[in-house]
């Protein structure tokens, strides 16, 4: 490990005669469509959870403008909502107005859609004349693919999911509570 490196300064070029194993590239993009799946399991589960908690917010309301919504359902319709507002924020998605630069990731919508399609793909063009070009750019995009990932998205789901179970539990320990006991 150099001296740079183990002080966190900035990532460095390695040396031009740097050559790369002729499966390098599986490597990241095994990576890359790990990312994807993961991103697309984590869409599918707060999809779910909307779905689920969006019937049983309806089902409270509706119990509740007849004025027969017993305190178990309420507890639970409650606990729907908050679980439906970080499901939609696990999905939500954020785009970046900011103009991009030398580091930007290139393959991510939110930075090439403010370019030109010229700059685009001189930009692209430009950082695909060497392959460790190619590697920095696919290497770049996992990364922070991978803390969308887990800063934001499966972050939000556990909260979404932590907060249904909270107010299954509650709500079945209410109707337990005054109902039966």
């Amino acid at each position: 490990m150099t001296e740079q490196a183990s002080t966190g300064a900035a990532e460095t070029a390695p040396p031009a005669s740097t050559t790369y194993p002729a499966n390098a590239v599986h490597l990241l993009r095994t990576s890359q469509l790990a990312q994807i799946s993961l991103s697309q399991m984590a869409d599918t589960k707060a999809s779910i959870l909307m779905g689920a908690t969006f019937v049983i917010f309806t089902i409270t309301i509706g119990q509740a403008r007849q004025g027969g919504a017993p305190i178990p359902l309420l507890i639970l319709g409650g606990a729907a909502f908050f679980a439906a507002i970080f499901a939609v924020l696990a999905v939500l998605p954020k785009t970046v107005s900011r103009k991009p630069n030398a580091d930007s990731n290139l393959l991510f919508f939110g930075v090439f859609s403010q370019m030109t399609e010229g700059e685009f793909v001189e930009e692209v063009m430009r950082r695909l004349k060497t392959e460790e070009g190619f590697y920095r750019t696919m290497a770049r995009d996992i990364h922070q693919a991978g803390s969308v990932l887990q800063n934001k998205k499966y972050r939000f789901l556990g909260i979404a999911y932590r907060i249904f179970l909270a107010g299954l539990v509650a709500s079945c320990a209410a109707y337990i509570i005054l109902y039966l006991v």
